[in-house]
């Protein structure tokens, strides 16, 4: 009996480390899904199926929360810039905003890099001068945990 209390605690202690880690980002971090000028609002199911079973299938989804994204263009000028925004209650997430190639989305101009938080996050890429030699950037945003 003694033994049994003892694996129990053992047990919550490792499932609360390991919620803290998948929320701090530490044990893979991958974007759920953003936004693109080109083709709109995505989500990627692989990725939040993956960190919902990583936290623990007893977890009750609703406790961890429903992300809302948002992600547009600006432009002062010939600048461009991305900016994202993610509601995610309760949930430590990020939040990113880049400037790349149309031809390519790894080939990146300006990016905000990954804003963390809890709650609610902004990412605001640099701006981009459309005059480069690049010609033609595409603003997109991200959103994970």
């Amino acid at each position: 009996m003694k033994y049994k209390g003892i694996f129990k605690a053992s047990l919550g202690i490792a499932s609360l480390s390991l919620m803290a880690l998948v929320g701090q980002g530490v044990i893979g971090a991958a974007d759920y899904g953003g936004w693109s000028e080109e083709t709109g609002y995505y989500t990627s199911v692989k990725a939040f199926n993956a960190s919902h079973q990583a936290v623990g299938s007893h977890t009750p989804k609703a406790l961890l929360g429903v992300p809302r994204h948002t992600g547009r263009k600006e432009q002062s000028n010939l600048l461009l810039r991305a900016h994202g925004w993610t509601t995610w209650v309760g949930v430590r997430h990020y939040t990113r905003a880049r400037m790349t190639s149309y031809l390519s989305e790894n080939n990146v101009y300006t990016d905000s890099g990954r804003v963390w938080g809890v709650g609610g996050t902004e990412a605001i890429s640099p701006w981009y001068n459309t005059l480069h030699p690049e010609n033609g950037a595409m603003a997109r945003t991200y959103y994970g945990r």
